[in-house]
Order: C-alpha cells, then sequence, then structure tokens
C-alpha cells in the first residue's frame, strides 16, 4: 500500500510539474508576441531563475556540494546546449505556437536512443526500431514535406530536439550522484553571461517595465515549481510511471493555443502529435522492460546476454 501511495504521488507530481512548464510558457509566448527578443526574455528569466535557486539550495542539494563537482565541463557543455534550445524555443513559440512547438520537441527521445546507438554502442531492438521509426513518421505526416513548405523555425525546433537529446544524455554521463542544484545553478549562471553579452552586443537591449517584471517573475516562479515537482517524481517513483506526463505539455499547449491565442491545430497535425506521442509512451515503456528484463537476468545467472 505504502508504494502505490508513493507512486500515485509521483505521479500527480509529474503532472503538477509538467503542468506548471506548461503555463510558464504561455507568459513566454505572451512576451515574445509583445516584441521581446529570445535573447531578452532568457536574460531576465535567468535573472529571476538565479535567486529562486540559491533560495532553494537547502531543498536541493546546496551550494557547497555543487561547487565540489568534478565535472563542471560536462556542465557546462549542458548549459551552452540549453542555452542554444532556449533561444529556439522561445522563436518556436512566437512563429509556430506552442502546441506544434510541444510537437516537435518531442522528437527528442528517438533523436537520444539513435545517438546513444550510434556513439554509445547501446543495442536499440527492434521494439525500440518500431518505436523511433513511428516517432519520425509522425513528424513527417505534421510537416507534410512533400505537399508544403517547411518553415524554417520547424527545422531550427527540429535541431532543438536534438539538442535536448544531447543534453539529456550529458546529464545521464553526468551520473545521479551530483546534486539536483548543480544541473541547474551553472547553466542559470553561463546563461546569464551569454545572453547578458547577446543584449548588450547591440545596445538595443529593452528594458521591461513594471507589468512585465511581474510576468518574467511569474514565469520564474511556475518553472522552479515544475523543476522541483518534476524531479521528486523521478527521484521517487520508476520513469515508466511519471515520464509519460510529459506529454501533458502538449495537451495544455493545445488547450492554450485555441484559448488565448485562436490557433487550432489542424487534422494531419492532430495526427501525427498522437502517433508521436504514442510511440514515445511506448519507448519508454520498452526501456522499462528491457531493464527489468536485464535486472532479472543478473539475478537469475550472474550475467546477462545483451542479445
Amino acid at each position: 500500500m505504502k508504494n502505490l501511495s508513493t507512486n500515485s504521488t509521483a505521479m500527480l507530481l509529474s503532472l503538477l510539474g509538467f503542468s506548471l512548464f506548461a503555463i510558464g510558457d504561455v507568459f513566454i509566448k505572451f512576451l515574445a508576441d509583445d516584441g521581446y527578443k529570445p535573447v531578452e526574455i532568457a536574460f531576465f528569466l535567468n535573472f529571476f531563475y538565479l535567486p529562486f535557486l540559491l533560495m532553494l539550495s537547502p531543498i536541493i542539494g546546496g551550494i557547497k556540494a555543487t561547487l565540489r563537482t568534478d565535472k563542471l565541463w560536462l556542465h557546462v557543455l549542458r548549459a551552452l546546449l540549453g542555452v542554444a534550445t532556449f533561444i529556439i524555443n522561445v522563436n518556436a513559440f512566437q512563429k509556430l505556437g506552442l502546441s506544434l512547438s510541444y510537437t516537435l520537441m518531442f522528437i527528442a527521445p528517438f533523436i537520444a536512443a539513435i545517438i546513444s546507438a550510434v556513439f554509445l554502442k547501446h543495442k536499440i531492438h527492434r521494439h525500440r526500431w518500431i518505436a523511433i521509426i513511428l516517432g519520425f513518421a509522425g513528424v513527417l505526416i505534421v510537416l507534410r514535406p512533400f505537399s508544403q513548405p517547411i518553415e524554417l523555425a520547424a527545422v531550427a525546433v527540429l535541431f532543438g530536439a536534438f539538442l535536448i537529446a544531447a543534453n539529456n544524455l550529458l546529464a545521464r554521463k553526468i551520473g545521479g550522484d551530483e546534486p539536483l542544484m548543480a544541473f541547474s545553478l551553472f547553466g542559470a549562471i553561463i546563461a546569464l553571461q551569454v545572453f547578458g553579452i547577446l543584449n548588450f552586443y547591440d545596445g538595443e537591449m529593452r528594458i521591461p517595465d513594471h507589468h512585465d517584471w511581474l510576468l518574467y517573475f511569474t514565469i520564474a516562479t511556475f518553472h522552479m515549481g515544475g523543476i522541483l515537482a518534476t524531479s521528486k517524481a523521478f527521484a521517487t517513483a520508476d520513469t515508466v510511471l511519471v515520464a509519460p506526463f510529459h506529454y501533458v505539455q502538449l495537451l495544455w499547449g493545445t488547450l492554450f493555443g485555441i484559448l488565448f491565442f485562436a490557433t487550432i491545430p489542424d487534422f494531419w497535425t492532430a495526427l501525427g502529435a498522437m502517433i508521436i506521442v504514442l510511440s514515445g509512451i511506448y519507448l519508454i515503456y520498452r526501456e522499462h522492460v528491457r531493464k527489468d528484463e536485464v535486472n532479472t537476468g543478473i539475478t537469475s545467472h550472474g550475467s546477462f546476454d545483451q542479445d
């Protein structure tokens, strides 16, 4: 009963966390539509992220433990990938809308699986190949490259999905022994520096008025809540139970697009999105099954056959 209660709590936390991310992204789109450049939005958001992280440091690992890391260069590389991804995503929110942007971003797990196979020599079995092929088929259905021109912003999001996949693989390489704060603090510090240079380079940075300051604070609050909720969810339950709730962002993005921006996905976009989501959930499930098979092999025989 205790395990059931823990899993239920983790799933609710995952649902809450990814919903908070989606709500924060709505306000980012409001700012982008109001004329703020992606680098301006990124700079002021990280301006709020950093104090939040410092206040939350006792809960998410502490500053001392974070600064003692021996994997600083990996954190720096993740931060730089995050900088590029954020610019791409904000531009996509503005040009493509939330639902289409999320749909294309969700190709990242399939790209990560391929990167793992090519560079890390991880074997991809037939079930995962089916999920990957279906996922990319879903992208083709969404973009329909043979019947309409592909927007540059959409291509950029696909590249952003590659960066997200690489970022996630770097996080795995860093490992779970690092404090949670390390995965956010270095990113916020580096993002402030990079976006600060990009903003002040042309001397045309837009300073927010009092209303927009409140929007930035609100976004930072929702995103920090999302980080805490999802981190707790993944720490207390199996990935197969909590990861699929990531796709609730697509549902929220579609709903918010309809309510606030009069953006209604067409049939093909909805069909492609459904294929991508179902394929992603199946990929998560198969990875979970594979881990169980490996663990069973180790327990029963002391070794296992990767084939």
